[in-house]
């Protein structure tokens, strides 16, 4: 069985992009598995954002699954979009120009059953939770969820969302991982603080400017090229491999 890794944090906390970077670094530190990729932010359609070059006729919209009467895995298959370099990585969301009138609205039912399908197809789901209070799928992830990741920004915001939402996802005794991402490059944040406030804090996540131009090329999916980013990136991932003790990992990941 698969895990659910659930990623969480307020609206501009780089989750999105922490998100991709964590799946697609731990399918190339595994071998023979299959990642699925899902953001169901219906209010800014992940498909406009992650891949922007595509042809329409390459791009999916989870949406499809939610018109099916039986969610079996050819039908989740179906409703992704493959990253060409990747064999056996898909990514979920919604296409630009959908909206919440587009495709019927997911029941919990059907929501359990589509994580249930993904779960025994996959090593690992990574989820990129919307912060809209009417996303289901999102809810039904992190109620699900093997790990949440906690993206706190290093600033008063962020600080304020974690003190708000901390324990809105289950007790402590879930598996949490905290991770501070300061943002921008050029201002001073206070990190120090901010670390020692939150406490377990497993990384900081460094500026990357490479990133950023990611971010604006359409090419969050492929792997990065920044060291420093990529050291904290690869503590995240070992963190996260950790829970699986049957997964195959290749050596450049410790």
């Amino acid at each position: 069985m698969g895990k659910i890794v659930a990623f969480i944090g307020p609206p501009g906390s780089g989750k999105t992009s922490l998100a991709m970077k964590a799946a697609v670094e731990t399918y190339c530190a595994t071998k023979s598995n299959r990642i699925f990729f899902v953001s169901p932010d219906i209010c800014v359609p992940s498909c406009g954002v992650i891949f922007p070059n595509y042809a329409p006729d390459d791009l999916a919209s989870i949406g499809g699954i939610f018109d099916s009467t039986d969610i079996d895995f050819d039908t989740v298959l179906n409703s992704g979009v493959s990253v060409k370099s990747m064999k056996d990585f898909a990514c979920y969301g919604f296409k630009s120009g959908e909206n919440r009138a587009t495709y019927p609205a997911p029941d919990e039912n059907i929501l359990r059953d589509l994580f249930e399908v993904m779960r025994r197809n996959t090593s690992y789901v990574f989820v990129d939770c919307s912060d809209d209070g009417k996303d289901t799928i999102s809810e039904q992830a992190l109620k699900t969820a093997d790990i949440i990741i906690r993206v706190i920004p290093a600033d008063l915001k962020g600080m304020t969302w974690y003190a708000t939402n901390r324990h809105l996802y289950g007790p402590d005794e879930k598996c949490f991982i905290n991770v501070v991402n300061p943002g921008g490059k050029g201002l001073f944040y206070p990190t120090d603080e901010v670390c020692t406030k939150v406490g377990g804090v497993l990384t900081v996540m460094p500026y990357s400017k490479a990133l950023a131009q990611q971010m604006l090329d359409g090419s969050l999916y492929e792997r990065l090229k920044d060291a420093g980013f990529n050291k904290a990136l690869k503590t995240l991932v070992k963190k996260i491999l950790e829970t699986e003790k049957n997964n195959e990992i290749i050596s450049d990941i410790s």
